[in-house]
Formats: structure tokens, sequence, C-alpha cells
């Protein structure tokens, strides 16, 4: 047997969740297993956006119209948006790893149905089915990553994540340049990343035998003060609507005004390995440099820099002003994902942990459809949209900083 000093890796925050050991240490056993979530999320990321670089070959090898393509890529959010809620809801009843797991297969067989098939029917379904997965995983697998390690577990699922939207889209790029096979054999690796993922999580939970019940709250001790819904939504919430606005403007419709030469797979996925890469890494930098709840400030103010300079923009840009503001956005995306997901992990209730986790992603994907809004409306009025989300986020930024200057809700 372990020391209770050594199950508290494992158990931390989940006072109602028993640990049965097999001679290995608890911060091991708690180590593994995070790593195998951290695998999780680095291959629903990649299975989640790959897509977006293998759009321009599909559309050209099927005919497929602009209004086909875009309904191919926006019936995603459909099966996601429920996902992320069910899913965080359903983890906190049922456990972490049983929802991860079945939204890491649903993403597997969404995936393999448009390997097998890029027909504009198939392809919708498969990434209906896709959408719904990933949006099961994102929520309980971040929830998950919490409870192991608090804040950096929040935090590093957050980054991972976007590792694998950065890495996922730029490698399907460059696959996508065979052609036809190339397409295909984007698809399997996806889908063969998401099987080597889950193996590894299974192999990890079991190794240090953890074990979460179904419903087992009944015993869960007192809130601890300064821990409640309303108070963790109010913490998170502003920060939401601009992790996925600012990402998509960076990858979906700043590409479109950049002239660079290359294929267009590439172009996508270069842009989008640039972004979100970005992301990932600042988020890094953050918590490194300990720069603490401020640093959401900091994201929203870069968000609302991006939205500016876009809006006034000229139509083409030159390569240095697209770099610069893949950079801005990213950073303004990375900072506003890790803070808000913080927030929640600081003052959610850890029984409501997951569903909160799907709610605060359901308001970033909202920010996805603002690649379509802008050039459904036109320059001037996507200049005023723009403008607008500017004014917003720097609303957010003020109000942030100075309630922070009152209530210092967290530690890091």
């Amino acid at each position: 047997m372990i020391s209770s000093d050594a199950t508290a890796g494992l158990t931390r925050r989940t006072p109602s969740t028993p640990v049965s050991e097999s001679g290995r240490s608890g911060s091991d056993g708690s180590q593994a297993v995070f790593i195998g979530v951290l695998a999780l999320l680095l291959s629903t990321g990649w299975v989640a956006n790959h897509f977006v670089a293998l759009m321009p070959s599909i559309s050209n090898r099927q005919n497929l119209s602009a209004a086909t393509l875009d309904a191919i890529f926006g019936i995603y959010a459909l099966g996601l948006l429920p996902g992320l809620l069910i899913g965080g809801r359903a983890s906190d009843a049922l456990g972490r790893q049983s929802v991860a797991l079945a939204g890491s297969t649903t993403a597997v067989v969404g995936t393999v149905a448009m390997l097998l098939s890029q027909q504009a029917d198939v392809l919708l379904v498969g990434r209906l089915i896709v959408g719904l997965g990933v949006g099961l995983s994102i929520s309980s697998c971040t929830a998950w990553a919490s409870d192991l390690r608090g804040p950096a577990g929040a935090a590093t699922a957050g980054a991972v994540l976007l590792g694998g939207f950065a890495v996922g889209p730029f490698a399907a790029g460059a696959i996508a340049l065979a052609g036809g096979p190339g397409i295909r054999v984007s698809f399997g690796i996806a889908a063969a990343i998401v099987v080597v993922a889950m193996v590894i999580a299974v192999v990890a939970v079991q190794r240090a035998e953890v074990i979460v019940p179904a419903t087992a709250h009944d015993s869960e001790p007192s809130m601890p003060p300064g821990q409640g819904t309303a108070k963790a939504l109010s913490w998170a919430m502003p920060l939401a609507p601009w992790v996925f606005a600012s990402a998509t403007l960076g990858f979906i419709a700043i590409p479109s005004r950049v002239h660079i030469g290359l294929a267009a797979p590439v172009a996508a996925g270069a842009a989008t390995l640039i972004v979100n890469g970005v992301s990932a890494l600042i988020q890094v930098l953050a918590r490194v440099r300990d720069w603490g709840p401020q640093a959401g400030t900091a994201g929203a103010v870069l968000a609302a820099l991006g939205y500016a300079v876009t809006a006034v923009a000229p139509p083409t840009m030159s390569p240095a002003l697209g770099l610069l503001l893949f950079l801005v956005l990213g950073c303004a995306s990375g900072l506003c994902l890790r803070e808000g997901l913080i927030d929640l992990e600081a003052a959610a209730p850890q029984r409501l942990r997951g569903a909160l986790v799907g709610v605060f992603y359901v308001v970033t994907y909202i920010g996805f459809g603002l690649p379509l809004i802008l050039t459904t409306v036109g320059s001037t009025v996507s200049a005023m949209i723009l403008a607008g989300m500017a004014i917003l986020a720097s609303g957010t930024a003020v109000s942030r900083a100075v309630r922070l200057r009152r209530d210092s809700h967290r530690q890091n």
C-alpha cells in the first residue's frame, strides 16, 4: 500500500474517488494517467482540425460548390456543441474516462467514414459524427486534467488541445499534396493517432488502477469558500468569445487576404500551424513566467488589437502584416483559453466541473462562425463588425483588470 499523501496526486479535488494500488507510487500513477489524458487531447485536436487543410483538395476533386463546402465545414459544430454540453455533464456523473473514450471512439468512426468515401453526403455525416465525438472528448478530458493537476492541469489541457489543432492541419496539408491517396492517408493517420492515444490512456489508467464511480457525490465535502457556479462563470465567460473568434480570424479569414504563392492545402495548414501553435506556446510561456490572472486581461487586449487592425487593413495584406496578425491573434486565443479554464478550475465545484467546462467551450466555439459572417456581409460591414468586436474585447479587458484589483479570486 502507498501512503495517503502519495495518493493525493490521483485523488486531489475528487474526495469521493477511491484508489487501489498495485505497488506503484501514487505520483507515478497520476503522472501516467495525466500523460494519457494529454494524449487524448492532442489526438482530439488533430482529428478535429486536420480537415481544414483537406478542404481545398477535396473541393477540387469532388467538384463541391462553395455552399456545400461551407455546410460540410459548419455541420461539425452541430455535433460539437451538444457533445460539449452532454460530455461535460456526463463525465461528472459517469466518470471522465468512460466519456473520454466514448468521444474518441465516436471521432474515429466519423473519420473512418470519410476515409472510405469523400462524397458530399458521407462528408456531411462524417463531420457531424466527428464533431459529436470531439465535444465529448474535449469537455471530459479537460475536466479530467483539472481533477488530476488543478490549475496546471487545466492550463496544460488547453495548450495541448491547441497543439493538436495546430499540428493536425499542417501535417494534413503536406500529405494532401499527394492528391487522392494523400487525402485518404490523412484521414487514416488521424484515426490511427486517436486509437493510439486511447490505448495509452487505457493502459495508464489500468496500471494506476484509478476507479471513478458513476455517482459518488453524497459524501463530497461542503463547497469551499469562494467556489460556486455563478462565480466560476462570471470570471471565465467574458474571455470565452475571444478564444476561437481570434483563432479562426487568423487561420481562416486572413489567409485569403494574403497572397504568398503556396499551394492551397499548404497555405491553409501553415496558417493554422502558426496561429494555433502560437496559442499553445503562449500558454506554456504564461505558466513558466507565472503571469497570473492578468494574462487574461492581456489576451483580451490583444484580441481587440487584432480585430481593430484587421478592420482597417487593406483588402490585400502584405505577408508581414498577415504574419503579425497571426501572432497577435494566436496569443489572444491562447491567453483567453488558458485563463478561462484556470478561472473555472479555481471557482467551479468539482461535481459540476465537467458541465461548466462544456459550457465554456460552447461559448468559445461560437467564434467559429466569425469567418463565415465576414465573407457573407461584405467588406464594409465586416470592418464595422470587427470594430465592434474590438470595442467589446477592450471592455472585457478593462472590466477584468478592475475586478482583479479588488477580488483576487486565485493565486496564479
